[in-house]
């Protein structure tokens, strides 16, 4: 059986630019989740990743459970 929407979407990746240098840096949304801190690696800055309104921790949950009630009414 597969992953979940949720873990899928947990896994992926996500570009963003380093606030200090302007690096483009490949994060997960796991790691946003729990607001890990990363390393730029050309200027070597801590970035601590946070998500004060938890957007990444529901993301998957609302997307998984919009796309089960989506299929629900097409078998209806």
């Amino acid at each position: 059986m597969g992953e979940s929407l949720a873990t899928q979407l947990l896994h992926s990746d996500l570009e963003v630019d380093c606030p200090e240098c302007g690096y483009p840096l490949w994060i997960q949304y796991a790691e946003v989740v729990v607001q890990a801190a990363v390393l730029c690696p050309c200027c070597r800055v801590r970035i601590w990743l946070h998500d004060a309104q938890g957007s990444a921790q529901n993301a998957g949950e609302v997307i998984e459970q919009q796309i089960n009630q989506a299929l629900k009414d097409l078998f209806k």
